[in-house]
């Protein structure tokens, strides 16, 4: 039969389980190796609680919340022993990056960033290094135009241009057959050429004074 302290007991430990169902904390420890963290809530400190990921199975992800983060603890049954902390909640220390329901935001500690806008469907990506894509396979690109803003484009392979190439700040060609410069079709020129080595050429090379490469002395 129970008594009134048992009743006590049992009543009191229920509430201490309803208590621990989800709590609020920062973390204040992380061992990365292990994949858990420690995390503080109001009066107490938890042991090592893993943390939840999107993915854990054939394909996986990796965001580790980091010291200082504001994150739930949720123990189910109120044990701490299957606890496991799920990030993240905003807080004064880390607020908001936005305020647009239309976009969807990733801010990096270096001032890196990612930015999706679905209203203007637009992606922004801003990186303090270097990027690099690699990719078994073809890369299409399509937009109804591209400008590439950089002082220098290195390309190791060949390039082949169904358009017209234009270039307004002068063109440096070495290559094709050994060391030759090999053009198909004709060539329009407007101001100097200047050639280091032979030209040959099948058909006529006329200037605007008339003088052609058949003329005799």
């Amino acid at each position: 039969m129970s008594t009134d302290s048992d009743l006590e007991r049992r009543v009191a430990e229920l509430e201490r389980r309803l208590a621990n169902l989800v709590r609020i904390g920062t973390v204040v420890a992380a061992d990365y190796g292990a994949g858990k963290v420690r995390v503080t809530c109001d009066d107490m400190t938890t042991d090592w609680l893993p943390w939840k990921t999107r993915r854990a199975g054939g394909d996986i992800d990796w965001w580790a919340p980091e010291v200082g983060e504001q994150v739930e603890v949720i123990a189910p049954a109120g044990l701490m022993e299957g606890a496991s902390v799920s990030p993240a909640l905003y807080s004064d220390q880390h607020a908001e990056p936005d305020s647009s329901p239309d976009r969807h935001v990733i801010r990096y500690a270096n001032g890196d960033s990612i930015v999706h806008d679905r209203a203007e469907g637009s992606y922004t990506i801003i990186l303090a290094g270097q990027a690099t894509v690699r990719a078994g396979g073809p890369v299409l690109v399509v937009t109804p135009q591209a400008t590439v803003d950089a002082q220098n484009t290195h390309m190791t392979g060949d390039l082949l241009v169904d358009g017209q190439i234009t270039g307004k700040g002068g063109m440096a060609i070495s290559g094709g057959s050994g060391a030759t410069m090999s053009v198909t079709g004709n060539m329009q020129m407007q101001g100097q050429l200047s050639v280091d080595g032979d030209v040959n050429a099948s058909g006529t090379i006329m200037d605007a004074g008339g003088n052609s490469n058949h003329h005799s002395h």
